[in-house]
This record gives structure tokens, sequence and C-alpha cells, in this order.
């Protein structure tokens, strides 16, 4: 069997697909989102805080992606590039809503008895969990947006802080202290919060 016949079983790589995409090979982009957008999910989610706005800012994403295929270098890691384009479109997106954002969100009508049923938490932890959530959304998204960012990446997506540098264009150090701050930041604003 010669190479050719078994080019059609293999998957292209990230790489290869964005080159076809800056071609702009439109049938590119689903394997790319089919990899990526449950990560840029979590990522969004922990900046918005909310489902639809996190889904939306995963669409923005890609059509970000879409549109500058052609301004991506070759050098840099796919998976990296996009969670930078991720990254900045959360934070225009929480930009854009902080002003009507709620502070509270009421319990969702309906399934109150369903919760009690399936043995989820008393009303009451419901609450408390729904309080400190907000506390800790709150406390997280009063930090500066670069600390944010070091801090969504190292502790939500386990990334290591060479990887964490690598992706947001930062020097190791600036990284290292950005994340230190961050934790102290959080440290503060939760202090007497209760485990």
């Amino acid at each position: 069997m010669d190479s050719w016949s078994n080019r059609g079983n293999v998957e292209p790589s990230d790489a290869q697909l964005l080159v076809r995409l800056a071609g702009g090979d439109r049938d590119a982009l689903a394997p790319l989102m089919e990899r990526h957008e449950r990560r840029l999910y979590r990522i969004a989610l922990a900046y918005v805080r909310s489902h639809d706005d996190a889904l939306d800012v995963v669409q923005e994403t890609f059509v970000r992606a879409y549109q500058n295929a052609a301004r991506w270098d070759g050098t840099a890691e796919v998976g990296r590039w996009l969670t930078r384009i991720g990254i900045n479109q959360a934070i225009d997106r929480y930009r854009r809503d902080k002003r009507r954002r709620a502070t509270h969100e009421p319990l969702e009508e309906g399934d109150h008895d369903a919760r009690a049923a399936d043995n989820r938490p008393s009303p009451e932890g419901h609450v408390a969990a729904a309080e400190t959530g907000a506390r800790i959304g709150a406390a997280l998204a009063a930090l500066p947006e670069k600390q944010r960012s070091i801090f969504v990446l190292r502790h939500y997506q386990d990334m290591s802080l060479e990887e964490i540098a690598e992706t947001l264009g930062l020097p190791l150090g600036t990284v290292k202290s950005g994340l230190h701050r961050a934790i102290q930041g959080l440290r503060q604003r939760l202090s007497g919060l209760q485990p």
C-alpha cells in the first residue's frame, strides 16, 4: 500500500487546519471547533459566569479565528492562539455586560421540588452555595484583567506557568508575580468566607 492511500485516514493537525482556514476552506473550522470548544467554554465561563454568555464568547472566538486565520504566524501553537482570542473575547464581553449584570441571580422557577426530591442541597444550602459562588465570582471579577487571566488559566485550566507565559505573551516572571498577586487579592476579598 502506498503512502497516498493512508492519507485519507490521518486527521489533519491544528496547524494544517488553520492554514486551510486561512486559504478560505470553511470546512477546516468544524474540526478545530470540535477539538477546542470545551476548553474555550470553561475559560469563558470563568470570566463571564453565565452559560449563555460563555457560549457566545466561544462562538465569537471561532468567528475571530476564521476572520484572522491569515494573521496566524505559523509558529504559535494553535490551541494557545485560540485561547488568547477566547480570553480577549471574554474580557470584551465582561466589559460590555458589566453595567447590566445583576449581583444576585434568582432561583429558576419550577425546579424547586425536583431539587428536594433528588437529594440536592436544602434550600438553605443552595442559597449559601449560591452566595459563596457569587462572592468568589465577584472577587475574581474584581482582579485586574492580567491577574484574572493568569489565575483562570492556572486554576481552571491547569496550565503550567510556562504555558501561561507563552499563551499570554508575557515573561515568566510577570506570570509568577501576577499569580501571586491574584491569590493575595482573592484571599483579601474572600477573608471570612467559611469553607
